[in-house]
């Protein structure tokens, strides 16, 4: 066996263990983009580790993240020595860690690619990169200054995985002569929203787990919306405007979600598995903001809120039938716009 091959059976066999979301839809792609998306999902991985790894300071996340960001920009081999040897102290807690120890396995396949294909990868990945480092935070959480106004979580949101929306959009192009430039034109109107809707749901289900590890991506301006901490959102009297808070936060992802559908019905149906591979995160986040929505106040009693397996299984089953027809997709999608809560709850002005 090869080097090349024991670097490409690296890759697949780390992608399950760091996405249990994306490794199961990546799957789903033509062969000729599964390598390339894994590759991509794999950089932005390890770049996500570095901005959220506890045992780095500030600084350091700043510096490793800069020369992350310079080996695509540069491509010196002294850039990934020393991203190598920066990130070598970082305790092997994670499967992320293990995989951002080992980047130079990655890089290898990502080497493999074509010029056009390296550089549609490494200019997101720089984008994305450059973006956590604006974002990087001191161990020490325990104040939670993060983000300070809704502009700020969108901008991070567009950092994180507006990015990776953009990314495939290219990729997708790139493989397939059905996605013609007037086709990507439209998915480009689309392509950040994709990410960011996503991001969206996961942000609003992890909302309790990254309070209880010191971390927030609630921004301070809606706190003070509706008279809230972080800490007085667990407080029963106060139930009423927490779950008014969410209501917004939820509407906010919703509206990335209209958008995301478009991007999706947008893709031609000759490209049925690029169209699965999309719509399965989709609308397996669309059925977590509905079951948040129905359980909001259940979201501060629990670590999270998850869909079933068997509401997983489902999904996958009509995804396959929704994949070939835009009609059946959008109906599907409104169904379970019309199953949210019949009387939201009203948003202060």
């Amino acid at each position: 066996m090869n080097n090349l091959q024991t670097n490409f059976d690296f890759c697949l066999q780390m992608l399950p263990k760091v996405s249990r979301t994306f490794a199961p839809t990546i799957r789903m792609l033509p062969k000729n983009l599964y390598m390339p998306v894994t590759v991509a999902y794999l950089l932005c991985r390890i770049a996500d580790t570095v901005e959220d790894d506890a045992s780095l300071s500030k600084l350091e996340k700043q510096e490793y993240l800069l020369v992350f960001a310079n080996i695509f920009i540069q491509n010196e081999p002294d850039l990934r020595k020393k991203f190598e040897q920066g990130v070598h102290e970082v305790p092997n807690h994670s499967a992320d860690v293990l995989l951002m120890k080992n980047l130079f396995r990655v890089l290898a396949v990502f080497d493999s690619f074509s010029p056009e294909v390296q550089k549609m990868i490494g200019t997101w990945v720089v984008e994305m990169t450059l973006g956590m480092k604006k974002f990087a935070q001191e161990k020490d959480r325990r104040k939670f200054h993060f983000l300070k106004s809704m502009k700020d979580l969108d901008e991070y949101t567009y950092y994180v995985a507006g990015t990776v929306g953009h990314l495939l959009t290219s990729l997708f192009a790139h493989f397939s002569n059905k996605i013609t430039p007037v086709v990507v034109q439209r998915l480009e109107k689309f392509s950040e929203s994709f990410g960011k809707g996503l991001q969206m749901v996961n942000i609003i289900r992890d909302i309790n787990t990254d309070l209880k590890r010191g971390q927030s991506y609630i921004p301070d301006d809606i706190l003070r919306k509706y008279r809230l901490t972080r800490k007085s959102i667990y407080e029963q009297q106060n139930s009423v405007q927490a779950e008014q808070m969410f209501n917004e936060l939820i509407q906010m992802a919703m509206e990335h979600l209209d958008h995301a559908l478009a991007y999706i019905v947008n893709i031609p149906k000759e490209e049925a598995r690029i169209r699965l591979f999309c719509l399965l995160p989709f609308f397996w986040a669309m059925q977590t903001l509905r079951l948040i929505q129905q359980n909001t106040l259940a979201l501060l009693r629990k670590d999270s809120i998850k869909i079933s397996r068997r509401t997983i299984r489902i999904e996958f089953l009509k995804s396959l039938i929704l994949m070939f027809s835009n009609r059946l997709t959008i109906r599907h999608y409104n169904k379970i716009r019309r199953d949210f809560s019949k009387r939201p709850l009203p948003i202060v002005s």
